[in-house]
């Protein structure tokens, strides 16, 4: 598939809007950044096309015109209302839509089901970081609503995605788990820990999705194809996916780290709490890397008991060969 003028424009537009977004000055500002930020990525969703595409561009721009809606209403009854708790819940309702976060993660499993591996990859990645940034450089946080969408983050995405066949949505699943952890940092004094989480998550990402995408692999039936083609692949995909899932000694366990050291002295509760439910997440995980081997060696296995059985059965017909000349 060749990389177009349109798509490359269309990425650096993107990449650009993020960057205005960082460094604005004022909510109308970050609200345009976050409309180019839309317009920019459909291009490359069309482009990197699959079974519905149509279908998960419409959806997703509908859904993004609804958050963009909310969170332009917030920002009006921000400067004209006196009381400022209803613009922050709209405002971080808004953010939260535009994430995929819970309550209105619904849009992202199906969107990331009907994508490329490319756009899923932009999606789960770069299309992050804006509504991100904003929820942690200027939002104003309410502990309860975060703490309880950050929670039911991480059960969601744990218990949902122990059910997917299809990779895209388990991955979709998967990032909705790990927003959860950074979202559970917010209101602390370390918010700032959210984006490192975030540039973990991302580095630990990237090389999955070009794994997956390279070998075009849909579902965990055909995973085992990356172990059958190249060996090194396939153990790289291994120690990837254990990192993602937080297990030490790999790099993923140190962002949780950090976050349940600086939670724990808060509030220790909802730290065992998240450590929990993080067990779900584990078990999806864990279930990948279970998959990527079994049909390989089970195939293997059969390979080897089918020879066996020809084995036998020539060993068997030339023992009846002099019977058979005996008889003629």
């Amino acid at each position: 598939m060749k990389f177009s003028f349109i798509v490359f424009m269309s990425l650096i537009m993107l990449m650009m809007s993020i960057m205005m977004m960082l460094s604005s000055n004022s909510w109308l500002s970050l609200w345009v950044c976050l409309e180019l930020n839309m317009f920019m990525f459909i291009p490359i969703m069309m482009w990197d096309p699959y079974e519905n595409t149509e279908e998960g561009a419409i959806k997703y721009f509908i859904i993004q015109s609804l958050a963009s809606m909310m969170l332009l209403i917030s920002i009006f009854y921000s400067y004209m209302l006196s009381l400022k708790m209803l613009p922050d819940f709209m405002l971080m309702m808004a953010l939260f839509m535009k994430v995929g976060s819970f309550p209105f993660y619904f849009w992202f499993p199906s969107v990331m089901k009907s994508l490329g591996w490319f756009s899923c990859m932009v999606l789960s990645t770069l299309q992050k970081l804006g509504p991100l940034s904003i929820l942690v450089l200027y939002v104003n946080k309410i502990y309860v609503v975060v703490m309880f969408i950050s929670l039911m983050n991480i059960f969601i995405g744990g218990f949902k995605g122990c059910m997917q066949s299809d990779l895209r949505t388990l991955m979709a699943y998967s990032s909705i788990s790990h927003v959860g952890w950074m979202l559970s940092i917010l209101c602390s004094t370390f918010y700032l820990l959210s984006m490192l989480y975030f540039i973990f998550y991302s580095f630990m990402i990237l090389p999955i999705f070009m794994i997956l995408m390279v070998f075009d692999v849909k579902n965990l039936s055909s995973l085992f194809s990356i172990n059958v083609i190249s060996m090194k692949y396939s153990f790289g995909l291994v120690l990837l996916i254990l990192s993602l899932s937080g297990l030490p000694p790999m790099s993923g366990f140190l962002p949780k780290l950090m976050i349940l050291n600086v939670l724990i002295y808060e509030n220790v509760i909802i730290s065992v709490i998240m450590v929990v439910m993080s067990m779900l997440s584990m078990y999806m995980y864990l279930n990948l890397v279970f998959t990527l081997y079994m049909f390989y060696y089970l195939n293997m296995k059969l390979k080897m008991v089918m020879s066996y059985f020809n084995m036998c059965c020539s060993i068997i017909s030339f023992s009846f060969l002099p019977l058979f000349f005996m008889l003629i």
